[in-house]
């Protein structure tokens, strides 16, 4: 067996993404669904269930009263917030404990990265035509999902792969692949798909260390530039960030001055603070 197979063998012994997330999601498209049809069916997954109370409880919402009923926690946190909270709670599950050895990462900094990517990601959203906002913040809340089962193979192959940066002036992303027989942005697609999350998050996700991605669809633009703006900010940055650059060109193209990226990360850093109350990282 090779490593390349090696790892993708691993990829089967992961849990499967809860389908109740799966389910909730779907629903919330829906406009003529209620938040009584969307209480019924989450109350049967116990663990989305106590973090969806825990978080409206969290001090972001201030509340004067504590809120025990699932029922009244999906008033007062409202639809749009509920999805990105159902997926962030069915994704933590994967990334804590992940110290992500292999990239250079103190524990913590993997789900940390992923969730302020997942931020700027809405936030890109806004921006350009033709993404679902909550289709972007789950994209890039999962982007790196890969780098969870890659990372040991990675410590094993660390030298190598940073010699191989160094002297041969290409990417970590390429130097895995010479290295492993594939990449974590590639293990992360066939994680998603392994969850049947749909072929265009699946490539958002395959790509978002490509510069192909960039002439993509725009949910594949939007994560790959999320990921790069977060790096420039160096959270979670791990040994293989460190060359990324964020793409000005293309960021000038979408209307963002020197001066507008900059306020915008500024934002992505004030809901980053609130996402370590509402999430405990």
């Amino acid at each position: 067996m090779s490593r390349a197979e090696e790892i993708l063998s691993m990829v089967k012994h992961i849990p499967s993404f809860p389908k109740v997330a799966h389910k909730v999601m779907g629903m919330i498209d829906n406009p003529e669904v209620k938040a009584k049809d969307l209480a019924e069916v989450i109350q049967f997954d116990q663990a989305i269930t106590a973090n969806v109370l825990k978080m409206c409880n969290a001090a972001y919402f201030g509340l004067s009263r504590k809120v025990t009923s699932l029922d009244d926690a999906l008033v007062v946190i409202g639809q749009s917030i509920l999805k990105d909270i159902i997926i962030a709670s069915s994704s933590a599950k994967y990334y804590k404990g992940a110290v992500g050895a292999g990239y250079d990462l103190e524990q913590g900094d993997l789900w940390k990265h992923s969730v302020a990517v997942a931020i700027t990601a809405k936030m890109l959203a806004r921006e350009i035509p033709g993404v679902d906002s909550s289709a972007a913040f789950t994209a890039g809340l999962l982007h790196d999902i890969g780098k969870r089962v890659v990372s040991s193979f990675v410590a094993d192959e660390f030298e190598k792969i940073m010699a191989m940066v160094r002297l041969k002036n290409c990417s970590f992303v390429e130097a895995e692949v010479k290295c492993l027989g594939i990449s974590h942005p590639e293990l992360g697609a066939r994680i998603l798909e392994k969850w049947e999350f749909d072929k265009e998050m699946v490539e958002a996700v395959r790509m978002h260390h490509e510069l192909d991605s960039l002439k993509g669809g725009p949910l594949m633009k939007v994560v790959t530039l999320s990921n790069s703006l977060v790096i420039s900010t160096g959270i979670g940055v791990g040994a293989d960030g460190l060359a990324s650059r964020v793409n000005g060109e293309e960021m000038a193209k979408l209307g963002f001055t020197e001066e507008k990226m900059d306020l915008l990360m500024a934002e992505v850093v004030m809901e980053m603070e609130k996402a370590e109350d509402i999430l405990n990282i």
